[in-house]
């Protein structure tokens, strides 16, 4: 009886590492970029995605819904879209969300998904204070991208 539970398990387990083997390709992307974030007027934020010097060329724009939350108002609550303007990611944008701890030179983001050549996304985004002169921010932008992409799935080129 013992015997014959063991090998039903054994077949259980088999079928089962069986099941899960080809239902899915892993692909990691890791980018950099670095976020110029300008404000002027009233109330007025533009947030391309772009190289550190301003002359580099624009690779995309983040676009945002912050919400003060805490009390004393330095963190903020942020979902937020990286949408790639230009390159191969191009028409593809990173979804992701988090708190922003005004008291720390480096946030960490959840990564909750993606379009295009990010569908399945997961993963994380660490935000990196270089330079905060006046109004003009500029943060390093690591993304560290994760994308269980089943084999059927023919929206997504494997570069």
């Amino acid at each position: 009886m013992a015997k014959g539970l063991a090998i039903a398990s054994l077949q259980i387990l088999s079928v089962l590492l069986l099941a899960s083997l080809g239902q899915s390709k892993t692909l990691f992307t890791n980018l950099t970029m670095y976020l110029h974030e300008f404000q002027s007027g009233d109330a007025q934020s533009i947030f391309p995605v772009a190289g550190v010097s301003i002359e580099s060329a624009l690779v995309g724009r983040s676009q945002a819904i912050p919400v003060v939350a805490s009390l004393d108002g330095n963190n903020t609550a942020l979902a937020a879209t990286i949408l790639f303007t230009n390159g191969k990611y191009m028409g593809s944008t990173v979804e992701f969300k988090g708190i922003a701890l005004r008291s720390v030179d480096a946030n960490e983001f959840a990564i909750i998904g993606g379009t295009k050549q990010f569908r399945y996304a997961t993963g994380y985004i660490i935000f990196e204070l270089v330079s905060a002169v006046g109004g003009y921010i500029i943060s390093r932008v690591d993304l560290y991208i994760r994308q269980d992409i089943p084999d059927d799935y023919p929206g997504i080129a494997f570069l």
